[in-house]
């Protein structure tokens, strides 16, 4: 597959009015894919990972984010995070459900 430029992955300008590339995950399900700040397709796996979430009302919630193979981070909205520390291990979510 070839390269892309995405306008979505900037993320502001440099120093010289250059603009800043970011690594974005694009599509939904199976159709997810990482364009990386150099323009390249990802090519390894992309894992959707549940997290729980505490909500406006006090009461938790889940939600999700992407790891990839290499251990990159991304929301929902295909951004990169770090690493976060809400994650529902395997366990917990067989005995939540």
């Amino acid at each position: 597959m070839k390269d892309f430029t995405m306008v979505s992955n900037i993320r502001g300008e440099d120093e010289k009015g250059e603009p800043i590339f970011i690594d974005r995950i694009y599509g939904a399900d199976h159709t997810l894919r990482l364009i990386q700040k150099d323009g390249k397709l990802y090519e390894g796996a992309i894992n959707k990972r549940r997290i729980s979430v505490k909500g406006i009302s006090g009461s938790n919630f889940f939600s999700h984010v992407y790891e990839t193979a290499d251990g990159r981070w991304f929301d929902r909205a295909g951004l990169p995070i770090d690493k976060p520390s809400n994650l529902v291990n395997k366990t917990e979510e067989e005995s939540n459900e």
